[in-house]
């Protein structure tokens, strides 16, 4: 399945790069290589990973550092949208409410 990115996945990323460079708690290259990982497995096996506590349309994987990734996988045109990428410690439940995925 091809991976599209919302505008707010690519803003998460970002984000996580310039912090993990800025704050040198842990290699951006990890983080790179993990989230590398997630897309070439989901890719292939897009049901893999569980549904989302929160809505029961989209799933959640778990990458390195406790980053997460919300996606959504669109059958018809065989498509994984993923949504949000954010740190586990985040208030997950109205991040997602404010960008309308609740």
């Amino acid at each position: 399945m091809k991976i599209q990115f919302s505008t707010y996945a690519k803003s998460d990323l970002k984000e996580i790069y310039l912090y993990l460079r800025e704050h040198g708690e842990a290699p951006p290259k990890t983080f790179r290589k993990s989230f590398e990982s997630f897309c070439s497995q989901v890719s292939k096996l897009p049901m893999m990973y569980n549904f989302c506590e929160y809505h029961p349309s989209y799933r959640k994987a778990v990458l390195v550092y406790d980053y997460l990734v919300y996606y959504k996988i669109d059958d018809t045109n065989n498509e994984i949208l993923v949504f949000r990428v954010l740190h586990g410690k985040r208030n997950i439940k109205q991040v997602l409410q404010e960008t309308d995925i609740l």
